[in-house]
């Protein structure tokens, strides 16, 4: 599968190293990937924030996953924080009964 391909089944930029190589070798960023984290700083992918925020970042897998799921700007982390909103309220309407 091509960086092209690739990038288009994950939504990142990886396509460039099929049209520009040199620009991402000339910022040290290794083959397979198309940025450094912005957290951590390991080897990622530069994406759309995962919510209706209009930011790209770029995000090692580890940190993607935690944005998609932890993040309440974004669509799944959204539907967990009102989860544990609807969670918590319950618990203390069921205590205090």
């Amino acid at each position: 599968m091509s960086h092209t391909e690739e990038a288009r089944k994950r939504g990142c930029y990886c396509g460039t190293w099929d049209t520009n190589p040199q620009g991402f070798e000339a910022l040290g960023i290794p083959r397979g990937y198309c940025g450094l984290c912005d957290v951590c700083g390991r080897p990622g992918h530069m994406r759309h924030f995962p919510g209706a925020v209009p930011y790209t970042g770029t995000w090692c897998d580890r940190h993607w996953w935690r944005v998609v799921w932890l993040d309440p700007r974004a669509s799944l982390g959204c539907i967990v924080w009102l989860v544990g909103f609807s969670l918590l309220g319950f618990g203390l309407w069921w205590f205090r009964h």
